[in-house]
């Protein structure tokens, strides 16, 4: 049965209720989940700086036309493995990024995951098939799940192990039990902060593999009930003068 994912960000449309979101245990960086077909940019083969490039994920059957991305070199704020190089929107360069998938002669796409680090405020991925949006998943709800975890906080790999502590690292697998999508927009809506990721991976998966559903957010079941009680609030809630922010600063 798929998780739903409510997003925090009022201005963002949840994910999908088609959608599972797992977290691999710290540390890891690559997905533990099986798959029919799927490939992995790591972006070490890349120019550095912000380019427009194409991407068979390592010669796999799927392509990815990235659109503005910012390559940069490893630091303690991202680079799976302390090495190599990662993608970033934000860092005062670019508010966001877009990556067009094809592939043809098989299913489709309905997996993505990525190595997200240094968890900020503002950053959000966004999914769609075509011109229709499948929804949008912000940074709360990663947070509530390695929140008193100290074992996902602080860069894992040397030569930054321990710096930027008062932040997150994880990976993040998102599976579209029903359906495919072609398109997805990593955005960061503070445009001094940075969205880093790294190890984008992107298949037709066979099952969720390990690794551990977010918890603490609703079944699809409950997913009507949950708009129809957002709708009874709704009226209360303009009543209120300040709302609660997610918000994250660099160590």
């Amino acid at each position: 049965m798929a998780t739903a994912v409510l997003g925090a960000g009022a201005a963002h449309a949840s994910l999908s209720p088609d959608f599972t979101v797992k977290v691999e245990a710290p540390g890891v960086v690559n997905s533990t989940a099986n798959f029919d077909y799927f490939g992995v940019e790591t972006f070490d083969s890349q120019n550095t700086g912000i380019s427009t490039f194409t991407s068979t994920f390592n010669g796999s059957p799927i392509t990815g036309n990235y659109q503005n991305v910012n390559v940069i070199p490893a630091n303690q704020y991202g680079g799976a493995g302390g090495s190599g190089d990662y993608a970033v929107a934000g860092i005062s360069q670019t508010h966001s990024y877009s990556i067009d998938f094809s592939q043809t002669g098989q299913n489709g796409i309905n997996y993505f995951g990525f190595w997200l680090s240094a968890l900020d405020g503002g950053n959000t991925v966004e999914f769609f098939n075509g011109a229709t949006s499948l929804g949008t998943f912000d940074p709360a709800n990663v947070l509530s799940f390695v929140s008193g975890n100290n074992a996902y906080y602080g860069n894992p790999f040397a030569p930054f192990q321990g710096q930027n502590s008062g932040q997150p690292y994880v990976f993040v697998n998102f599976f579209l039990n029903s359906g495919t999508f072609d398109k997805i927009v990593f955005n960061q809506t503070n445009y001094s902060a940075g969205y880093e990721s790294d190890n984008h991976t992107v298949g037709w998966f066979k099952d969720t593999g390990g690794g551990t559903v977010i918890p603490g957010v609703p079944e699809p079941s409950t997913w009507a009930m949950m708009i129809l009680g957002f709708g009874l609030v709704g009226g209360v809630m303009r009543t209120r003068k300040t709302a609660t922010k997610v918000a994250f600063s660099r160590a």
